[in-house]
């Protein structure tokens, strides 16, 4: 699965995954991108925009995760704190509430979001 095509929402910011030929439709919410960078609120839309390039990520994980859960009802899904929390640990993921440097736009071998 992969990640195309971030756009700016009046709540945070659009992005789609890909789950095989299908593209879905995937929103972080202000909040998140907020509480993942430790940016006070509310913040300003760049600020949140840097946020998501340097957690992207992490906000894909949380998003393939929601999506291999199979709980969604529809689109687009939304990535919330709660979500970016609940990713595990993992070499190469920024870890929430920290500054996010590190790899960027890695995604560790062998990260499984079904097992963690």
């Amino acid at each position: 699965m992969t990640a195309a095509g971030p756009r700016e929402s009046a709540d945070g910011i659009r992005f789609e995954i890909r789950d095989g030929a299908r593209r879905v439709s995937c929103a972080v919410s202000g909040e998140a991108l907020d509480a993942v960078a430790g940016l006070s609120a509310p913040s300003t839309p760049a600020l949140r925009r840097a946020s998501f390039d340097r957690f992207r990520t992490l906000i894909h994980a949380a998003a393939v995760m929601r999506l291999v859960a199979g709980t969604e009802s529809g689109e687009p899904i939304l990535i919330t704190g709660r979500d970016l929390k609940r990713v595990p640990s993992a070499p190469g993921l920024p870890k929430f509430g920290t500054s996010g440097r590190g790899a960027a736009g890695t995604v560790p071998v062998g990260f499984d979001p079904q097992h963690g």
